[in-house]
């Protein structure tokens, strides 16, 4: 049987001659075709073509209680009856009006042909118990055999025809149901596209706006170093002038450095590769350094710049004292910038955490104008200045608060503000503080640079600029400095000085160079048996690249930009630990040559 038709016939009737009639009548093809050919060739004259054959399925029940089953179990198992022929009289179960009432309740679909020889129920009495259907035929017994056929092709081709309809209307109903979603997603996705062209509308709006003022705050400071510098080279200046004109080269050229560390650190933070050192250090040092280091700022706009210490602030704190410092300088900044009048306070002291160890809460106020609470909502996201009036009258990148936030939290902590329009503004930096034992670290500024160095340096650096400033810096602190400009160079003169009984104190090391880099100079000494102190000094400054270092032989490792104090601090306590032995001379003796050193990079 073709799958795609169904020609399943249920015969209930109790009596056994009756299924054998039907299955003599439907189940032969051949002779069903003949007869039905003889029908036809008898009501239309000649000769017809024979018909494709047609084979049917039937299937018996011999009391209506059993052809229910059957026609429950046959749709359960997704092979429903087209037709059900029934005869009337069943004792001593069911009748057959009772069996086809019940059949229409379980299968709404099969056809039905009542085979009867009695008039036990009129056609009135049958309409009112099954109802008016189109699916419902009544056959006399004893019937014809063309008549049995001619009614099961009929009524199983009508239920095969309703049943391609409703397959038609689902399939239908279906791509209507698709249409409709994929309206709906294409709906949803339009109003994401909508969503996400505002939003990089707004983003290079905002970026465009950071480019603008990232601009103006590289151009301005570069403009005045750049005219100090004429004025220096033009010619004698009074004291005072020129102290001032030195003055505003550094200042300048100190915010440009701020500005710049800022970005690089940003795209650290957002790599997940900053670096972070946490040490014992003074939080009462690191506020004094920040209010020293803004205190001309301050007085130069007539604000009183203020600090405060509680009694329970410890004297000792682990933390990163650099990325602690960078917070509270971008926050005093901010404050100075935003306030035109009155005073800026920075206090510091313990809070008790609920069912937690006592945190840190330093809080920098002002009397400034304010943030409005729409700035407020953006105050916190990189390249958003706030407004962009503001950033216009007052300066200012747009990174500051952005980057200080992050930084409190890579710390542990949290920064939070609490302001109004013209009613200044109160940020609270928030940090863990947990006991520690060692010794606090001042990082109060100045001092350090001013004690003597007493030992021999080798700075190995290519870049001259750089080169001539530390070898300045080393000098007047009272070294002995000399310089290489690659890799290959320095490790020659390390090795060379050590062999001749007069090793290097400290080797202060760039890892970027020419000819032969930091790292590999460092291997190749230690590969030759170099045991003298080497410090790592790199731009590199990412999680990771201190170990890399390390790893590399370094003893020490100094982040560019290094400012003179650290410089000098760390070649201090590195000078007198002791200068290694020279290499041993003689057969086997380390042989020195130029070429030991090349093509390494």
């Amino acid at each position: 049987m073709n799958d795609s038709v169904n020609r399943r016939i249920l015969v209930v009737d109790d009596n056994a001659s009756i299924h054998a009639d039907f299955h003599k009548i439907l189940g032969d093809p051949s002779a069903m075709q003949a007869e039905l050919a003889d029908a036809r060739s008898a009501f239309f004259g000649g000769d017809e073509e024979p018909a494709p054959e047609v084979t049917y399925e039937i299937d018996s029940a011999y009391q209506g209680e059993e052809g229910l089953a059957k026609v429950g179990a046959s749709l359960a198992c997704g092979r429903p009856y087209a037709l059900v022929f029934m005869d009337v009289r069943m004792p001593p179960g069911w009748d057959g009006i009772e069996t086809l009432a019940r059949i229409f309740e379980v299968d709404a679909r099969i056809q039905a042909v009542i085979c009867t020889a009695y008039s036990d129920h009129s056609w009135d009495h049958i309409l009112a118990r099954l109802g008016r259907s189109d699916r419902l035929l009544i056959l006399k017994k004893p019937f014809d055999n063309v008549e049995v056929q001619q009614l099961a092709s009929a009524l199983t081709e009508k239920w095969n025809a309703e049943a391609r309809e409703r397959a038609r209307i689902e399939e239908a109903r279906t791509a209507e149901r698709e249409a409709r979603a994929y309206a709906s997603s294409l709906a949803t996705m339009n109003r994401a596209l909508e969503a996400a062209r505002a939003t990089a509308v707004s983003a290079a709006q905002a970026k465009s706006e950071f480019l603008t003022n990232m601009s103006h705050e590289i151009r301005t400071p570069m403009i005045a170093i750049l005219g100090a510098v004429e004025l220096l080279r033009e010619g004698p200046l009074l004291d005072a002038e020129r102290d001032h004109q030195l003055d505003s080269i550094r200042g300048e050229g100190r915010h440009l450095l701020t500005m710049l560390s800022d970005i690089l650190d940003l795209s650290a933070l957002e790599s997940g590769r900053l670096l972070v050192e946490k040490r014992d250090c003074s939080p009462r040092s690191l506020l004094a350094a920040v209010v020293a280091e803004h205190q001309t700022l301050a007085h130069r706009k007539g604000l009183e710049l203020a600090v405060e210490c509680g009694a329970s602030v410890p004297e000792s704190l682990r933390t990163d004292p650099t990325r602690l410092g960078q917070i509270l300088a971008h926050l005093v900044s901010n404050a100075i910038k935003f306030t035109d009048s009155g005073v800026v306070r920075l206090s510091c002291d313990m809070e008790s955490a609920l069912g937690g160890a006592p945190r840190l809460q330093v809080v920098v106020a002002d009397t400034g104008i304010g943030i409005t609470a729409e700035q407020r909502h953006r105050l916190f996201e990189v390249f958003s200045p706030g407004d962009g009036s503001l950033t216009r009258r007052h300066g200012g990148a747009g990174l500051g608060l952005a980057l200080s936030r992050r930084l409190a939290h890579v710390l542990g902590g949290e920064l939070d503000v609490e302001s109004a329009s013209g009613a200044g503004s109160c940020f609270t930096l928030s940090l863990p503080c947990p006991a520690e034992s060692g010794p606090a670290v001042s990082t109060a500024a100045g001092g350090a640079a001013k004690e003597s160095l007493s030992g021999r340096i080798l700075l190995v650096e290519d870049t001259l600029s750089t080169q001539r400033l530390y070898e300045l810096y080393l000098q007047r602190a009272g070294a002995s400095v000399d310089v290489a400009s690659n890799g290959a160079e320095g490790a020659e003169r390390a090795l060379a000085a050590l062999g001749a009984g007069r090793a290097y104190d400290v080797v202060l090391m760039d890892m970027q160079m020419p000819v032969l880099d930091g790292y590999s100079a460092t291997r190749q000494l230690r590969a030759a048996g170099y045991a003298g102190p080497i410090v790592a000094v790199t731009a590199h400054a990412l999680a990771g690249d201190r170990d890399r270092c390390i790893e590399a032989g370094c003893d020490d490792y100094l982040a560019k930009p290094v400012d003179r104090e650290r410089l000098v601090a760390a070649c201090r306590d590195w000078i007198g630990r002791g200068v290694p032995p020279a290499l041993p001379s003689g057969p086997g003796a380390h042989e020195l040559s130029p070429d030991a050193f090349a093509g390494d990079a």
